[in-house]
Order: structure tokens, then C-alpha cells, then sequence
């Protein structure tokens, strides 16, 4: 029978020699008995498999049967201390590099100079063993497709790859003392890391400029096909390394994608979809026709169960370990922003110097490529702050319909071009005030130069597939997202890790092709007023937009459209629009009643102060006629006021409208069902107590 230690109950200091044997097979490494010191005659390698044949198990991990009669119950080798791992392909494409640093200083400092080079000097957190000789022996895990060479080198450092051997702890060494795992460094404490090109690229050129004996009992090997497939190519040995592969590289990749941490719905659907890209790859030993690939491995211990449990350890250190893998590049070193093309003297065409003359710094200027002329400029993430009921999304419809339709907007030049609207918070609302604002500025909604997203979408799952389709798009030029909440991927909205994360996703956007612009309609923080219009989200999200345009209704059905917080470009000056009640013949209900909706038009600089002055005339008439009587009802309020509906009925809409609005302004405050006037109110009108 096979031993069979779990590596979380792995305890090194009680453990037996087939227990050792055992853990490093869970691990995936191709264990084998090695001879003793003691066994061989003086002056002769004992550092060798004590096997009279070894080269066919180079190729794959032996068969469980040949395991167990190594070490199992009663096992011919279960009670030898010294045992080792043959490297290379059987073991997962494991290699190792030998340091012998009692031999002398060069091969410590050869690795001293690679990890300073590449590596700030830091050592790589991998499988880290000092040997019984006084050197050390340190693992990693090559790519599949690299065929890891086995060369002695006459400066101290020795490559064990295909073909090669390296004895293992706790295995004795001649000199009495054992060989033992650095601390922290085991198999049964961490996880094998995967070797960056750059210590493949040196482990080439070490083998390159040395030469040095080839190793593996100076042989060459063939690695052989082995046992571990069936005649399809479906996987039987090793298929627990396989799916811990599998999920370590898809969850890293997923990081990629979007450093928010998904729900657990997500989770598991990710979970599914990848077990069963496992399944397609391995098959069971067990043979069974009345049951599924699935219960076969699930029977196994090597199924949906296992692979759950699994994914969920490893999502466990999204934080952690997951976020420090995705953050490092295929070639290890941590992820850089993407090459860019060499900057170059535009006179001469040659490459510029890095300390650059002024006459080569100011001829690089690129002027800016503006949207809308003079506001909004193209490749820039904009957020679009605003209260609900002041317009943001009546204000970015007419903005998409002036770009789509290529007509001023509010006056300014425009871009010409499509426009794409990710409808998630209410795609029916959008679909009826379209074609309300088709009706209201004469033209057909259908004929605009528009794509939309209807409804919610993972924009990180799907945005390899908004790219491809935006390809086929020739003028691209602005992506509305209505709204930032309706797309947020996290769980905390208040979270600033996961605002920042959602912020540089959304950027990712403005790299499609034709580098649109792109406005995020977003609501504001808690208790927001005008002077405080911030994006939910707070700093994490405001730092990573180029702009943070806001709306604030200033007046009855009237807003203003400017900017707060931060700006990237020349300011412009505020834009005001008039949110008018509009109708179609197109948008009504199952009884067949019109529905109204709300338009956004551009208002003059002249109505504007008109209709300011008016607005602050009526709302001084109400602050005197509140001073007057602290106990008037809204009607009473509107008819002293000479608020009266072309209905003959008092307007308290419209009082409650500019009693809300005065609130805001702490010239009234509210108490129950009435308003009060405040000091500060009481000085806006020079109003005097009668004690005064």
C-alpha cells in the first residue's frame, strides 16, 4: 500500500522516510531511492539513484504501483533516509541550480550579480535547500517548452535539468550532517516558483561560456513518453500539479483582467468554467462504463471537489501572492507600461539624447486633440458628477447626439464620429429619451452614428471582445458609461483599492482603437453640494480621471456644466443648459398615453443672466413671504408669492423646487413640513427682526 501524507499535515521533524518520499511526490517531483555514503566504495559517487536502471523514469512520474513497492507498507526503500528527485521533465520541468559556495567565492557571486541585475538583489522566493557539502541547492519550475540543460561548470555552479539528479533533505551526507530546507523554503511551506526568462536566459549563458561536464552519469537521455497519457493524449499521472497549474495561471490571469476581487458567484461560475478545461485534459485510472469522466475523478480525489478547494485556497491570496504574480511580466520582472516608439529629432530623423537641447524639447509639443472643441479632448477619461435630477444623463445624450450627428455642441466645433453608450443603468429609459431627443432636434434615431451596450456587463471579462468589435468601427471617438455605479465590478463602494482599480479599467477604454474619449456619468459623494461635486469614490477615483466635469442644476429646469477638483487642459467657461419636458409620438404606454422625458438644450449666455435674475428676484419674494409667516403652508406660500399655474392653482412644485434649492444654499433650513429663514437668509434680504 501507498503512503499518502497530506502536505498540510507534513510534519519534517517526526517524519519517516516514506512520508518524505510521499510529500515530495504530492508535490509533483519524481522521488527516487539514492544510495548511502556507506554503500559505495571509497572514492566512488554515492550521490546517484540506487536503481540499476533509471533512464526510463525520466520522463514522467512512475506509476503509483512502482511508488508503493518503493515505499510503501514494507516497501523495499521505505526505510532509507537518503533518497533524491531526478530533474527535468519527470518532475514537472524542475531544475535546479547548484551553488557550491564551500568550493570558493564565484559561485556565490555569480548569483549575487544576476539577482542584482535583475532582481534589486532580491533573492526569489522558491525551494531553497542547503546540502550536507556546505552548499546550496535552489528549485524552480521552467516553462514547458524549455529544455533545461545538465552542466557542471568549473566556477562552482552546477545546472541539473532533463536527465539530471539532486539529492533531497533529510538525506545524510558524507560528512555526517544532513541535507535540510532553508527556512520557509520547503515544498510543505510554499509553493515551487516558476524561473523568469531572465534566469533561463543566464543559465543558458553561464552553460554558454563555461561548458563544463555534461551531467546525468554522462549519458544522454531521452526523456521517455512514458505512462502518464493515454493514447489520446489525455494526462493520468501528475494530474494534480496539472490542475494546480491550471487554476494558479487562470486566477493570476484573472488579476490581470481586473484587480477586483470577484463575488463568489463569479467565482465559482470561473471555477466551472476552467474545471472543465481540466477535465478535458486528464483521465481516471479507474475504469468504470456506468459512470462519468467527472464521478470517475471525483472517486479518485482528483475531481470537482478537489479542484474547488483549490481555486478557493488560492483566491484566498488575491492580495497577496496572486497580486504579486500578475503584477510580474513573463520575463519576471514587475509589469512596465508598454514600449514606446523611440523618440527622435524631427529635423534629422535621429534618435534624441536623453538630456535633450530646449530647441528638441519644445519641438516635441503634440497639441491636443480636442472632441468637442475647447472641453473635452480625445483619449481622456472624464468623469460626469452630478445629483440625481440635475441632468447628467439628459446632458450626455444631446453630447452624443452633437458628436454622432457631427453639429455644434452648445456652440463649440465638434469631432465627428460614433459613439458608443454602455446603457446599464436603465437601457429602456435610454432607449425613450432617444427618441424623445430625436423629436425635439428634427432627426431620425436610428440614423445615428451610435453603438450601444444594453444592460450590465463585466467590462474586464468582455473587453478583449468590445476591442474586436470596435475595430471594425473606423471613427470611434467617445464611450459613454451610464453609470459608474451600474458597472462597478466590486463589493464595496467605498473601498479606495477597488475605486482606483475600477478607474484604471475604465481607462483602459480610451485605448480602443480611434482613442476615444470617454465620460463616466458617476454620482457624488454623500451630502454633496456645489462646491463639493466629487465622484463617488473619492481621491482613489478622482486621481486616476484627467477630468471631473460636473452638472448643478442653478435655476427651475435649468443646469451648468463645468468642472471641480480636477481639470487636465485650459478651463473653459460654464455651459448652461435648459432641461425641457418633451414628448413623442413614439415613446407611450400600453394605455397608449404619451410619455414625457427630459431633453438638455444649450441656453444662451443672455437668457442665462435673464433667467438668473428672475430666479433670484422670486427667491427673494418667497424669503420674505417665509420671514413674513413661519407657519405658511406651501400653497399659501406660492399664492403670496403670485406662484399661480396657468390652471389657476398654486405652483408648490415650484416652492418646494426653491425651497429645496435655498436649503442647499443655508438660506432656508426645514423643520417638519416647514422652512424657516436662517440668519444667513435674513441678510440676503435685509429682513430685521422686530427686536433688532
Amino acid at each position: 500500500m501507498m503512503v499518502s501524507t497530506p502536505i498540510a499535515d507534513f510534519d519534517p521533524d517526526f517524519a519517516s522516510p516514506a512520508e518524505w518520499a510521499a510529500m515530495y511526490r504530492a508535490c509533483g517531483l519524481q522521488v527516487i531511492p539514492c544510495y548511502a555514503p556507506s554503500e559505495v566504495s571509497k572514492g566512488a559517487s554515492w550521490k546517484r539513484p540506487k536503481l540499476s536502471e533509471w533512464a526510463e523514469f525520466q520522463g514522467s512520474l512512475v506509476p503509483d504501483a512502482v511508488f508503493a513497492r518503493w515505499y510503501g507498507t514494507a516497501g523495499e526503500h521505505s526505510a532509507r533516509d537518503n533518497m533524491g528527485t531526478l530533474t527535468g521533465q519527470a518532475s514537472g520541468n524542475v531544475f535546479v541550480i547548484d551553488l557550491d559556495d564551500q568550493k570558493g567565492p564565484a559561485a556565490g557571486e555569480w548569483w549575487r550579480g544576476i539577482l542584482a541585475v535583475h532582481n534589486n538583489g532580491i533573492e526569489l522566493e522558491t525551494w531553497r535547500q542547503q546540502t550536507g557539502g556546505g552548499g546550496r541547492q535552489i528549485l524552480f519550475r521552467a516553462r514547458p517548452d524549455w529544455h533545461a540543460p545538465t552542466n557542471r561548470t568549473p566556477v562552482g555552479v552546477d545546472i541539473r535539468g532533463q536527465g539530471g539528479f539532486a539529492v533531497l533533505p533529510a538525506s545524510m551526507h558524507e560528512s555526517g550532517r544532513r541535507y535540510g530546507w532553508a527556512p520557509g523554503c520547503a515544498p510543505y511551506e510554499i509553493e515551487i516558483a516558476d524561473a523568469p526568462e531572465w534566469l533561463l536566459a543566464a543559465a543558458e549563458a553561464l552553460v554558454a561560456q563555461h561548458g563544463g561536464d555534461q551531467g546525468g552519469g554522462g549519458r544522454e537521455h531521452t526523456a521517455s513518453s512514458g505512462g502518464d497519457y493515454d493514447v489520446f493524449g489525455h494526462q493520468r499521472d501528475g494530474r494534480e500539479w496539472r490542475m494546480t497549474r491550471l487554476i494558479c495561471g487562470a486566477v493570476v490571469d484573472w488579476y490581470r483582467e481586473c484587480p477586483i476581487k470577484p463575488g463568489e458567484a463569479e467565482q465559482k461560475a470561473k471555477a466551472v468554467e476552467k474545471y472543465l478545461i481540466y477535465e478535458s485534459l486528464v483521465i481516471s485510472r479507474l475504469t468504470d462504463p456506468t459512470k462519468t469522466k467527472a464521478d470517475l475523478l471525483e472517486k479518485e480525489g482528483r475531481g470537482w471537489t478537489l479542484f474547488w478547494q483549490k481555486w478557493q485556497a488560492m483566491m484566498r491570496k488575491w492580495e497577496g501572492k496572486v497580486a504579486e504574480k500578475a503584477r510580474r511580466s513573463k520575463s519576471g520582472r514587475a509589469d512596465e507600461a508598454p514600449p514606446k516608439e523611440p523618440m527622435v529629432d524631427p529635423k534629422t530623423g535621429d534618435p534624441l539624447p536623453l538630456l535633450q537641447s530646449a530647441e528638441q524639447f519644445v519641438a516635441g509639443f503634440s497639441p491636443p486633440a480636442y472632441l468637442i472643441d475647447g472641453v473635452l479632448q480625445r483619449g481622456y477619461l472624464y468623469s460626469l458628477t452630478a445629483r440625481t435630477g440635475h441632468g447628467k444623463t439628459a446632458v450626455g445624450m444631446y453630447i452624443a447626439q452633437s458628436i454622432a450627428r457631427g453639429v455644434l455642441m452648445h456652440g463649440k466645433e465638434v469631432k465627428a464620429g460614433t459613439v458608443l453608450l454602455l446603457a446599464g443603468e436603465n437601457p429602456d429609459d435610454i432607449r425613450a429619451r432617444f427618441l424623445v431627443l430625436a423629436e425635439a432636434f428634427g432627426f431620425k434615431a436610428e440614423d445615428l452614428k451610435m453603438r450601444f451596450v444594453a444592460g450590465v456587463i463585466d467590462i474586464a471579462a468582455k473587453m478583449s471582445e468590445i476591442r474586436a468589435e470596435a475595430e471594425k468601427i473606423s471613427d470611434l471617438v467617445l464611450v459613454i458609461v451610464d453609470t459608474a455605479a451600474a458597472y462597478f465590478p466590486g463589493d464595496e463602494t467605498n473601498n479606495n483599492s477597488q475605486q482606483g482599480a475600477y478607474a484604471r479599467l475604465l481607462r483602459q477604454l480610451t485605448f480602443l482603437p480611434g482613442k476615444p474619449a470617454v465620460l463616466v456619468n458617476c454620482h457624488p459623494v454623500k451630502n454633496a453640494s456645489r462646491d463639493n461635486l466629487l465622484p463617488m469614490g473619492g481621491s482613489a477615483f478622482l486621481n486616476e480621471v484627467d477630468g471631473n466635469l460636473t452638472l448643478w442644476a442653478t435655476a427651475e429646469r435649468q443646469t451648468t456644466l463645468h468642472w471641480l477638483g480636477k481639470f487636465r487642459g485650459p478651463e473653459f467657461e460654464p455651459l448652461a443648459f435648459e432641461l425641457e419636458v418633451a414628448e413623442s409620438v413614439r415613446v407611450i404606454d400600453a394605455e397608449g398615453r404619451l410619455m414625457p422625458s427630459v431633453v438638455a438644450k444649450p441656453v444662451s449666455e443672455f437668457k442665462l443672466q435673464m433667467d438668473e435674475g428672475k430666479q433670484e428676484s422670486e427667491e427673494n419674494v418667497l424669503m420674505h413671504a417665509i420671514a413674513a409667516d413661519r407657519n405658511g403652508s406651501i400653497a399659501n406660500l406660492a399664492i403670496k408669492c403670485g406662484f399661480i399655474g396657468g390652471t389657476g392653482q398654486p405652483q408648490k412644485s415650484k416652492v418646494h423646487a426653491m425651497c429645496g434649492r435655498l436649503v442647499e444654499e443655508k438660506l432656508l433650513e426645514r423643520r417638519g413640513n416647514k422652512y424657516r429663514i436662517t440668519p444667513k437668509g435674513k441678510r440676503e434680504i435685509g429682513w430685521k427682526d422686530e427686536e433688532d
